[in-house]
């Protein structure tokens, strides 16, 4: 076969806007380069100075070149009859097609793809980065021909790279490629079943395990054990001989991060942080009198370290375990791949730390033995089961996160992750299990890491899921009282419970019946006594209709009241009580209590079955189809509980409300508490020994008044408020413009356009603007496009350019780029130095009035905007600001647009929450001219 590697160079991201400046090809087979195509091509409009800078061509380079058009069809000549190879060629091929220049059953070997197969855990799989590790030739990263070649060379690599996995990892890739005729099934086809003797390639994939053919899951590997929750190290068994000589003194603890510690020793960058050190010293009080301490840590005090050190000392010291919950992923692998293995390599003692995740995290290798031999539907999916297949060789902990799913991935995830209608319970062991593993390896550690999620469904199930532990350090505590909301809240719609009684019984047709239950009396052979399951299957075709006609009806109520409420903008309706007052209520009410009486009476006939059903296997274990008919009942118990409780008798301390979702006007029904203060009160912090919550913005106007009353802490919390270390004078600059129009006036998208794209042109990029609501987003993103000003400046937007992750990886990646983004980037987004040099605030982050929790909490309170709605966006606003200034030497601009932070009273509120950084007041057309004055003051 013949290939030809392939590689674009653009003006632009936009097929549509952008235009080709350069083409660069080789076509080769395995054994031989045939030919090179290299040809700069004229846009026909002006090149981006980025571009210029990124690829090294110039205008005058572009100069008398031919068309793009007759560039594309030498690369087109060059394509007939031969595979297509690009990296990361979906862009490319976007061009491609866009021209006219790519057939439709035309298909691209990837050999992104291949890499993200064949190399799980490389730390990138960017063409510069792999070149880099495998030695690959790219004198010219950027341009056409020597990307082109680099992806030729790659490819190769990659082709002998195959050939070094396990022969057992092998065979098994070959037979799940082997019916598909799609190109990465071609190429593993060849690369496979190479001789054994293609070896010695940097980065082999193999070793790890040993994979059954049969099975396409791993045996126990030699590594196994090795690693406890990512963290190299054994048990510390004499970390527990040195208890006697370890500091038990608050004083003596907090030193270890002091300029005469072993941190101080070890690094040579050390720099002393006095509000660190009063951290560690009141984290190591707390823990060792006991109590609850709010602490407020502003940026850059290295506030991980500060709780980090005083939990290992008490829990290697006292045996006491300390279990560290965060909200984000990104601050867990901090903590475990960063924070945790610097201590270990400079405490003076040993300690274990554990990262345990919720049980989705983790693959099931029963369900992926059930789902490896199903017909892949798609290319994508057969890339999935082969990343797969080469990962299981090599993970110690089975965490989905070491894959880095990429787009459909996660729905084919779905397939494989843990559930408990497949766990097998006491069967399982630590040596096929990974929850299993995971947990074993909680109960060793010292520390455990968890998220908010994980903290809270333990607590739901009454400590099963995390080990018994005597103190907590909730960081990112800010997000409490939104996780507890959320794993208390409740949800059941049409179609779930409609599934649910389908797998119980479906009657298809007189003589073809499915389901669970039926599926249960021919495997257990009841004979004359399977009567209970019979009336159990019963009950079930009984139960499906007075469902579906609820749901139905009820969607069909929820329409009308949306249609009435001409004023609403959004698609809830919150169940209150005069609505229940109204005529059309009762006989909804009323299709209600059928459908739970229904469910009530299959739930009395599963218990009977459930009953018999273990009478029968002798008081064994019970088998698979068992347990899942038991998790089935239990879930349709809280479907029909949640359906009496919102149509008939609603709790008065959780709040109701219906969803119709979209064209497809689903109806969900939902509940969620009003009030978790006094749930995480006696069900979290009651029984342990020191509770230590911690973040950068707790406090509003310098008090903790308001997070405290969120989160169920009294008046026996003692408080810290410990100022960044950053000199935010000198660092920041906040402008204030003073005739922006209105938030909710026509005129302000144009003017919030006209701003981020002035500040943009101005700072060549470097820009992140927040958004609070996506539809104002696309809107800016849409005018800012087809400006010309910003040519030389990459826009991305998104959910438009990509999400989270895809936008904010090109963003930091490239020179002159200006992002949009929404509610997920007000935080938990660090990007230090000049790649960020301004912040832009569209509006001020109140929450939606009409959403049923904020509005049902709201009218709890005496005055809910001042003890609800504001302390809230004021946190969030300082959330957002601490998105400019991450290090010592950066420095920058925050603009807010709303003209509310300067016309309300409560503006005050605002600008008190901010650091105290310098301020401009003045029109908005001069900002942009301030801010460049400000940085090159930083230059100069």
């Amino acid at each position: 076969m013949e290939y030809v590697a392939l590689d674009l160079e653009t003006t632009g991201l936009d097929p549509e806007r952008d235009r080709v400046i350069e083409v660069g090809a080789v076509v080769f087979t395995l054994d031989a380069v045939r030919t090179r195509l290299e040809r700069l091509a004229d846009p026909g409009r002006s090149v981006p100075d980025a571009v210029q800078r990124l690829t090294g061509i110039t205008a005058e380079d572009l100069t008398g070149a031919p068309t793009a058009d007759t560039v594309l069809t030498e690369l087109a000549d060059l394509m007939r009859e031969r595979q297509p190879v690009g990296h990361g060629a979906r862009l490319d091929v976007d061009f491609l097609v866009a021209a006219g220049f790519w057939p439709q059953d035309r298909e691209i070997l990837d050999t992104l793809d291949v890499a993200r197969i064949l190399m799980p855990g490389a730390a990138s799989h960017s063409l510069p980065v792999l070149a880099a590790e495998l030695g690959l030739d790219q004198p010219r990263p950027h341009r056409a021909l020597d990307d082109a070649d680099a992806t030729r060379q790659l490819l190769l690599r990659l082709r002998n790279l195959a050939a070094t996995l396990d022969e057992r990892l092998r065979e098994s890739m070959v037979s799940l490629v082997a019916p598909y005729s799609w190109a990465i099934a071609g190429f593993f086809s060849e690369a496979l079943t190479l001789p054994r003797e293609v070896v010695g390639v940097p980065g082999a994939a193999g070793g790890g395990g040993i994979l059954s053919p049969a099975a396409g899951v791993p045996t126990k590997p030699a590594s196994w054990g090795r690693y406890v929750g990512g963290v190299p190290g054994e048990a510390g068994g004499a970390a527990r001989d040195l208890r006697e000589g370890m500091p038990d003194d608050p004083s003596a603890v907090a030193r270890l991060l002091g300029p005469d510690g072993p941190l101080a020793s070890a690094l040579p960058d050390y720099e002393h942080r006095e509000a660190q050190l009063q951290m560690a010293l009141a984290v190591a009080q707390i823990m060792r009198r006991g109590g609850r301490l709010a602490v407020e840590a502003g940026t850059g005090t290295g506030k991980s370290l500060a709780y980090l050190v005083p939990a290992l000392a008490r829990a290697v010291r006292r045996d006491e375990r300390v279990v560290v919950s965060t909200h984000t992923h990104t601050l867990q692998e901090q903590l475990m791949l960063k924070d945790i293995p610097s201590l270990r390599r400079w405490l003076p003692w040993d300690f274990e730390a554990s990262l345990l995740k919720g049980r989705s995290n983790y693959i099931s290798l029963r369900r992926w033995r059930r789902y490896l031999p199903e017909p892949c539907r798609d290319a994508e999916e057969l890339k999935f089961k082969l990343k797969v297949l080469v990962w299981l060789s090599q993970t110690n902990i089975g965490d989905r996160s070491e894959l880095r799913l990429q787009g459909p991935e996660e729905a084919f995830w779905e397939r494989v992750a843990s559930d408990p209608l497949d766990c097998a319970g006491l069967r399982c062991t630590d040596e096929d299990c990974f929850v299993h593993r995971a947990r074993a390896a909680a109960e060793r550690a010292d520390v455990v890491v968890v998220n908010h999620a994980l903290l809270l469904a333990d607590v739901g199930t009454g400590g099963s899921l995390i080990p018994e532990y005597q103190h907590l350090v909730v960081d990112e505590a800010h997000h409490l009282e939104d996780a507890a909301t959320q794993s208390l809240r409740c949800e059941v719609d049409g179609p779930a419970l409609q599934g649910l009684l389908r797998r119980l019984a479906v009657d298809a047709s007189a003589d073809q019946r499915t389901g669970l239950i039926p599926e249960m009396r021919l495997h257990l052979h009841f004979g004359a006594s399977d009567e209970p399951l019979a009336a159990a299957e019963r009950a079930a075709l009984a139960a499906a209709p007075r469902c579906v006609e609820l749901f139905q009806a009820a969607a069909e109520w929820a329409r009308r009241q949306l249609t009435e409420e001409t004023t609403r903008r959004d698609e809830a309706v919150r169940l209150l009580g005069e609505l229940r007052e109204r005529a059309d209520w009762t006989p909804l009410a009323a299709q209600a209590g059928d459908a739970v009486t229904a469910i009530g009476a299959l739930d009395a006939e599963l218990r009977r079955a459930v009953a018999l059903s273990r009478e029968w296997l002798g008081g064994h274990e019970p088998d698979q189809d068992l347990r899942e008919l038991e998790v089935i009942r239990g879930q349709l118990a809280e479907a029909a509980d949640l359906l009496e409780q919102a149509f008939q008798r609603p709790d008065p301390n959780r709040v109701y409300w219906l969803t119709v979702q979209g064209r497809s006007s689903t109806l969900v029904l939902r509940s969620a508490p009003l009030e978790v203060g006094h749930l995480l009160r006696e069900q979290v912090f009651h029984e342990l020994h020191s509770v230590v919550l911690t973040s950068a913005s707790l406090a509003v106007g310098g008090s903790f008044d308001y997070f405290c009353s969120r989160v169920g802490l009294g008046a026996e919390v003692e408080t810290l408020l410990l100022p960044s270390p950053f000199d935010y004078l000198d660092q920041a600059l906040v402008c204030l413009p003073t005739d922006v129009p209105e938030p909710q006036s026509e005129e302000f998208e144009p003017a919030v356009e006209g701003m981020v794209a002035d500040v943009a042109r101005r700072l060549r990029g470097r820009t992140l603007a927040l958004f609070t609501s996506h539809n104002q987003l696309r809107n800016v993103y849409a005018g800012l496009k087809h400006r010309r000003d910003l040519d030389d400046v990459l826009i991305l937007g998104q959910g438009l350019d990509g999400q989270r992750r895809q936008v904010l990886r090109t963003f930091e990646e490239s020179d002159r780029s200006l992002l949009l983004g929404t509610s997920s980037f007000w935080e938990g987004v660090d990007i230090p130095g000049d790649q960020l040099s301004c912040v832009v605030i569209v509006r001020l982050p109140f929450s939606v009035p009409t959403e049923p929790v904020f509005a049902a909490r709201a009218e709890q309170l005496r005055d809910p905007f001042l003890q609800y709605a504001l302390p809230q966006a004021a946190l969030r606003l300082k959330q957002g600001f601490g998105r400019l200034i991450r290090r010592r030497d950066d420095r920058g601009a925050v603009i807010i647009l709303d003209n509310r932070i300067l016309e309300r009273d409560y503006g005050r509120a605002f600008l008190e929450a901010l650091p105290p950084a310098s301020r401009y007041l003045g029109p908005a057309r001069g900002i942009g001219r301030k801010i460049e004055e400000w940085l090159s003051l930083a230059s100069d």
